[in-house]
């Protein structure tokens, strides 16, 4: 993949790294470690200046025309690396630090035209929209038997996919994953766009609030990233079910230079969280900077949370969210950057932890990995007579009823008067009153049983495996899983080797079952 080069005669940067689209010079290759280069605007521009200022160097370093922000934390002005702005946790401030080759005396930068730099790259650009439409025409026409939609964030790249997808057709839905942590101004910038653009709008909210789970599971972390599961793929799962029940073409602004795992994908594939997409990218080899230039010269509305210097905008609560953008959140939104802290500090206080303030101000949260402590929730005993069965004594009657539909996956249920009966090749369950007798005729069934007993006695109904179910018998109703009569008993929604996402409730949840 070819590198973004800098024009020296016309002070640009060149989308290809080769000849400049106005002089037609060759350009020079930026020897920067990885190059995603994002516009900056009058907001960041302003905390360089006052960063700048407290070191004693004049602000007019900072030149009126255009200059980048490059993902490695380098401020690119004239085609150079001029400083990296670090953040000090322990100042709680961002400090400019000069490449070795700049000193104080440094002359003052122009800074790029936004003109000439549209004109040095439109056949580019073009060529790229172009690359775009004839992929996702061709696709497009391939799975002819699925309707088409859009993944739209309202980031930059998915409204550049909108955009080209547009281009392609006019009849497609956009999709947007309200997680209950994006910024207002996304959730405003969605809908402005799909009104400006005449899109129909399918919005998906997750069950329940992040910081309620929180609450429950105690704060996700880069370790323990349980609110992927329940805010965006639960969700989704559930929105793909109701509206696109034989399945979707997505397509989807992800971008390889975006992650090492996104550097492997293919521009077609499935993604096995969410089985009935099948998901299109044809932004796949477009670098950041190619994606600023195509909004700016289509003149396409960007999100106004970019303005204020985060790289990326998602969910604001992320733990993968950089210590610059703690700080900016911090500094642009204090309302929001209060209610994390505050959610933070009271799980250290809970967990006990020794400094609980310095915690969270240091950012260790966003590396926790706790061991819960089980809380045993229904009592068990081995009959010594007889082998092979566990009686089960439940301590609260309001997991009766979650139990019994959750134990629908092992067999058919019949009822007669109190009690409730599964039978099945592998295993006869019995439920009169608080009690529950297990008998497994096959032993290996046994961790099964217990993962789903664990399950249901801590759903709390994310949807997260509704998608992995093919014969569509999982459903959820005021918040509580339904598994219907059309169950084929494959377990693929319980078992280790068959699930497509690991359950939050087993893995995280503060009540796990505990057999005697």
């Amino acid at each position: 993949m070819l590198k973004v080069g800098w024009c020296d005669h016309c002070n640009v940067p060149i989308l290809d790294g080769l000849n400049c689209g106005i002089c037609g010079n060759l350009s020079r290759p930026l020897s920067f470690a990885k190059t995603e280069l994002k516009p900056i605007f009058d907001e960041e521009a302003s905390l360089y200046k006052a960063a700048i200022s407290r070191t004693g160097v004049s602000n007019t370093l900072i030149p009126d025309g255009l200059f980048f922000y490059n993902v490695m934390g380098e401020v690119v002005i004239d085609g150079q690396k001029v400083f990296r702005l670090s953040f000090d946790r322990v100042r709680q401030e961002f400090i400019p630090k000069f490449f070795k080759n700049f000193s104080k005396s440094v002359p003052l930068f122009k800074g790029s035209s936004l003109d000439l730099t549209m004109a040095a790259n439109e056949q580019i650009l073009l060529g790229k929209e172009n690359d775009a439409i004839t992929f996702l025409e061709k696709e497009i026409q391939k799975a002819s038997q699925l309707p088409v939609a859009v993944s739209f964030s309202g980031g930059k790249d998915s409204a550049v996919a909108l955009a080209l997808t547009k281009l392609v057709t006019d009849n497609f839905d956009a999709i947007f994953l309200n997680t209950s942590v994006e910024f207002e101004e996304t959730v405003n910038y969605v809908h402005e766009i799909v009104d400006l653009w005449r899109v129909n709008l399918i919005e998906a909210h997750p069950p329940h609030d992040f910081f309620q789970l929180c609450d429950k599971f105690g704060p996700p972390s880069k370790k323990m990233k349980w609110c992927c599961k329940t805010q965006k793929f639960g969700p989704q799962n559930l929105l793909i079910n109701d509206y696109y029940p034989d399945g979707v073409f997505v397509v989807s602004g992800v971008r390889k230079n975006e992650s090492n795992i996104r550097s492997k994908f293919s521009k077609v594939q499935r993604n096995k969280m969410i089985p009935k997409q099948l998901l299109a990218f044809p932004l796949l080899d477009w670098t950041a900077l190619d994606v600023w230039l195509y909004l700016l010269w289509k003149k396409i509305p960007h999100n106004k949370m970019y303005d204020y210097g985060f790289t990326r905008i998602g969910c604001w609560a992320c733990p993968e969210k950089s210590p610059r953008d703690s700080k900016l959140l911090e500094t642009c939104r204090p309302g929001l950057h209060r209610k994390l802290s505050k959610t933070l500090t009271e799980f250290a206080v809970r967990m006990k932890l020794e400094n609980p303030e310095l915690w969270v101000q240091s950012g260790n949260w966003k590396s926790r990995k706790t061991k819960w402590i089980k809380t045993t929730v229904c009592k068990a005993f081995q009959p010594c007579s007889l082998p092979g069965e566990i009686i089960y004594t439940f301590e609260n009657e309001v997991h009766l009823g979650r139990v019994l539909e959750f134990m629908k996956v092992f067999g058919k249920l019949s009822q007669k008067g109190p009690m409730s009966k599964i039978d099945s090749k592998n295993i006869e369950v019995v439920l009169i009153g608080r009690k529950m007798r297990a008998k497994f005729k096959n032993s290996s069934i046994f961790p099964v049983f217990e993962k789903q007993l664990t399950r249901a006695l801590n759903c709390v109904g994310c949807g997260a495996c509704v998608g992995v179910c093919d014969s569509g018998s999982m459903t959820i109703e005021s918040g509580e899983i339904k598994i219907s009569n059309k169950c084929s008993g494959c377990l693929q929604c319980v078992t280790a080797n068959g699930i497509r996402m690991s359950c939050v409730s087993v893995n995280y949840g503060s009540e796990v079952l505990a057999v005697a």
